[in-house]
């Protein structure tokens, strides 16, 4: 069984991710990344994390607002490292032109390994399984 205060930590940094996120605070975001992160995205292409920070700052310049969430499904810890399977639904309004935006919910299911480093959790590797935009 899993120690109740490894999860505590894990979820703390999804905080931080989630309100770097909201307040699009690009350098705490890509913070969440080791430097050699592996992100295989749903189409089987993987992405280290100069790439994800292209992407992400490019998103985040067209982002109105972003506001998100989290299920857990499952989570596990081996040699100081934690693999958790989660489904996050994260609700997105896009600039669209000058006056008008779009809004839309994305929901993603993937599996996250996170590893230590500098007493911080951080996210090594992440494998998207699933993805549904409504």
């Amino acid at each position: 069984m899993i120690d109740e205060t490894l999860i505590q930590e894990i979820d703390n940094m999804h905080k931080v991710a989630n309100d770097a996120q909201q307040h699009k605070n690009f350098n705490s975001y890509m913070n969440v990344f080791t430097d050699n992160l592996q992100y295989k995205q749903l189409s089987g292409k993987t992405i280290e994390k100069k790439q994800l920070a292209n992407d992400v700052k490019r998103y985040f310049e067209r982002v109105k607002s972003i506001s998100g969430s989290y299920q857990r499904k499952e989570i596990n810890s081996n040699a100081g490292k934690v693999t958790e399977k989660l489904i996050q639904h994260s609700q997105v309004s896009i600039r669209v032109f000058v006056f008008f935006s779009k809004n839309w919910t994305v929901e993603r299911e993937a599996i996250y390994d996170w590893v230590k480093e500098n007493s911080e959790w951080k996210i090594y590797r992440v494998e998207v399984l699933a993805e549904k935009i409504f």
